[in-house]
C-alpha cells in the first residue's frame, strides 16, 4: 500500500488541494482529506488557539481530525511567495510552526512554496517533497507536470462558475457561464477568500441561500490574474497581500459591471489585512453609490442573523429595481425623486418657525 497523506480540508485547500492531490498520486500515495467542517471540528480548533482568526482556527481542527485517522504524515505546506512581489498573510507562513505545537500530532511533511527560490523546470523544492515517495527524478518531475497541468485547468474551470469541490470530485469538464445560475432577477457579486465563500459550514452556506433569495451569484474566484492586474491600476500604491489583490480586484472589477446590482463582502474577525481592503472596497462603492454589504464572519456568528442581514439586503436590491423606487440610497442619503409628488408641488417650507411661535 502507498504512503497515506492527511490533508486538512481547510484554508488554501480550495485553491491548490488538485495540485498536492495530483502530485502525491502520481507518486503512488494515497491522500486522506479531513471530513468537511462541522461542530465538533470547531470547537476543536477554538481550544487549540485562540488568539487568530476564524479559518486558522478550523484549519487547526482538521489537523486534530486527521490526528484520529491511520495515516502517516500530515501535509502542511509552508506558502511564503506564489506571485512576484506579494505576499500571503503571514499566518500561512507559520502553519507548520503551530501545527508542531499540538499534542499527539503525526509527523508533517513541509515545503516551502516561495516563487522567488524557484528555479529551473521543478523547484528543488519539489524533488525534496518527492524523494519521500521515490528517488526516480523523471517520475517527480512527471508527477509535478501533471500537477501543473490539472492546477491550470482547475483556474480556468473556477473562471467558468464551478466551485472547487465539484472540480475536485467530479473531473469532467462541465461548461458553465460566469456566474452560478440561477432564475433570478437580481445579480450578485460574492467576494472573499476561497476559505470563506466555499466552506459551507463557516459561512452558513451562504451562496446556497442567496440563491434561494432568487440571485445569480458571481464570486471573486472568477476573475484571471489579467482582468485583476488591469482594474489594479487604478490604486496609486501596489497591494502587498497575494490574497488581498484578489478580494480588492474582483470588486473593482464588479464595481464597473452595470449588470451587478450589489455586492457582498465575506470576512473573518481578527483578519489583519483585510480591515484594510475593506475600507478601501467601501470608499470606492459609496463614492459610487453601489449597494455594497460586509458580513464579518467568527465563531459566535448565529446563522439567523446572517439571513436577515441577507434578506433585508436582497429586498434593498428588488425595490430598487422597481421603476417607482430606483432613487433609493444604499447608505441613508438623501436623494431626490423626481417622482415624489411631495417634491412636484414645490420647494419644501421649514415649519419649526412657526410652530414655534403658536406654541410660544
Amino acid at each position: 500500500m502507498g504512503i497515506k497523506i492527511g490533508i486538512p480540508r481547510a484554508l488554501l485547500y480550495y485553491d491548490y488541494f488538485l495540485f498536492w492531490s495530483t502530485f502525491f498520486e502520481g507518486l503512488g500515495a494515497e491522500i486522506i482529506l479531513s471530513p468537511k467542517t462541522n461542530k465538533e471540528i470547531l470547537n476543536s480548533g477554538i481550544k487549540a488557539v485562540e488568539e487568530t482568526c476564524l479559518p486558522v482556527k478550523v484549519f487547526m481542527g482538521h489537523v486534530q481530525s486527521l490526528a484520529n485517522q491511520k495515516i502517516d504524515y500530515l501535509f502542511i505546506p509552508r506558502y511564503v511567495s506564489t506571485e512576484p512581489r506579494r505576499f500571503p498573510c503571514p499566518k500561512f507562513m507559520g502553519l507548520p510552526d503551530m501545527v508542531k505545537e499540538l499534542p499527539g500530532i503525526p509527523p508533517a511533511l513541509n515545503v516551502d512554496i516561495d516563487i522567488r527560490k524557484h528555479k529551473g523546470e521543478v523547484p528543488e523544492e519539489m524533488y525534496r517533497l518527492g524523494r519521500v515517495f521515490t528517488f526516480n527524478p523523471w517520475k517527480i518531475r512527471l508527477a509535478y507536470r501533471l500537477a501543473l497541468e490539472n492546477q491550470e485547468s482547475f483556474k480556468n474551470r473556477m473562471h467558468r462558475g464551478l466551485q472547487p469541490e465539484e472540480i475536485f470530485f467530479n473531473r469532467t469538464d462541465t461548461k458553465t457561464d460566469r456566474t452560478l445560475k440561477q432564475n433570478s432577477t437580481l445579480r450578485l457579486g460574492l467576494i472573499g477568500h476561497s476559505y470563506n465563500l466555499y466552506d459551507r459550514y463557516i459561512n452558513m452556506d451562504i451562496i446556497t441561500k442567496l440563491q434561494e433569495m432568487g440571485a445569480e451569484i458571481v464570486t471573486s474566484k472568477m476573475f484571471s490574474d489579467r482582468e485583476i492586474n488591469q482594474v489594479l491600476k487604478k490604486l496609486q500604491k501596489d497591494i502587498f497581500w497575494s490574497f488581498g489583490k484578489e478580494t480588492i480586484g474582483s470588486a473593482y472589477y464588479l464595481l464597473d459591471d452595470a449588470s451587478v446590482d450589489g455586492i457582498i463582502l465575506l470576512v473573518s474577525f481578527a483578519c489583519g489585512p483585510d480591515s484594510l481592503i475593506v475600507d478601501l472596497i467601501e470608499r470606492a462603492y459609496k463614492r459610487t453609490e453601489r449597494p455594497f454589504l460586509t458580513l464579518v464572519l467568527d465563531e459566535h456568528s448565529a446563522e439567523g442573523g446572517i439571513i436577515t442581514r441577507l434578506e433585508a439586503f436582497i429586498e434593498m436590491l428588488k425595490r430598487r429595481k422597481q421603476k417607482n423606487e430606483s432613487y433609493i440610497s444604499t447608505y441613508g442619503k438623501s436623494v431626490d425623486c423626481p417622482e415624489d409628488p411631495i417634491l412636484k408641488t414645490g420647494p419644501r417650507v421649514d415649519t419649526s418657525t412657526a410652530d414655534n411661535q403658536e406654541n410660544g
